[in-house]
């Protein structure tokens, strides 16, 4: 479904074993997820495994942390200065003692929240969903948990976390903020993950072939129509349906519902032109 090219374009960083069992694998897999029945599913699919993995390129939790700085991201945790002094620059001793007894995790000692930290592009965290993801993606996670981010595992696990919280039925109601939610507990990087979500929309929106353009005066009318209405990624108003402009008329089309398309009768009526 999505071309080396297109995987490449979306995930410049991503290494080469990752880009190419993506690209492999993911229309047979977008398809049994589900992801693929809908362009929003497959938009907000995207956009968040680029948030959640930096692009492809943080495939495991970092536990590496200043004492000040956990007192601020923990702060329940690390009421006292000495245990943050123990617990940093340990990241093992760290995750432990912030994943214990909690997601389906032992106690400290039992090393479950170092065994059972954050993985994956979208970062399974704990023993619970590691066993539950690894249900719905036909792998044994709970056992080796390192499967979450191996190359030719990683996609499925993602799209086996996607279907665990049912992420399909989030997507269709266009709720940014609830995927979020639904992922991460919060709304933490939710500036990031929008611009995410827009890039994914650019790379996505296919320029219009030059045989098939409509006349140049009628898209000036659209590009400037699009720009009045704020949708200025697409640029100049030069008369030709780019990349840009593609873009820019496949996120009015989904705000207004119009379905997929690029210039038909409903978006010129839904424009007023």
């Amino acid at each position: 479904m999505l071309s080396i090219d297109i995987v490449r374009a979306l995930y410049p960083r991503a290494p080469r074993e990752h880009v190419d069992a993506f690209a492999a694998q993911n229309g047979g897999l977008f398809a049994q997820y589900g992801i693929s029945d809908k362009p929003l599913r497959l938009q907000h699919f995207l956009a968040q495994i680029g948030h959640e993995s930096g692009g492809l390129t943080i495939m495991e939790e970092n536990m590496n942390y200043r004492a000040e700085r956990l007192r601020e991201v923990w702060p329940s945790r690390f009421t006292d200065m000495a245990l943050a002094n123990r617990c940093a620059g340990n990241p093992e001793l760290l995750a432990n003692t912030v994943y214990c007894d909690r997601m389906g995790n032992g106690n400290s000692a039992s090393g479950d929240g170092w065994r059972y930290r954050g993985r994956g592009y979208i970062q399974i965290t704990g023993r619970d969903g590691y066993r539950n993801v690894g249900a719905q993606a036909g792998l044994d996670l709970e056992g080796n948990p390192d499967l979450a981010f191996a190359p030719d595992r990683a996609l499925a696990v993602a799209c086996g976390f996607w279907r665990w919280k049912d992420l399909n039925t989030v997507s269709d109601t266009g709720d940014f903020v609830a995927v979020t939610r639904r992922i991460n507990g919060g709304i933490n990087g939710l500036a990031d993950r929008k611009a995410w979500f827009d890039k994914v929309r650019r790379v996505l929106g296919a320029p219009v072939p030059m045989d098939e353009q409509p006349d140049a005066p009628d898209v000036v009318a659209i590009q400037r129509r699009l720009q009045a209405l704020g949708y200025r990624e697409l640029g100049a108003a030069d008369g030709i349906i780019g990349p840009r402009t593609a873009a820019a008329i496949t996120r009015f089309r989904h705000d207004k519902g119009l379905g997929n398309g690029m210039v038909d009768a409903a978006l010129l009526q839904a424009l007023g032109l």
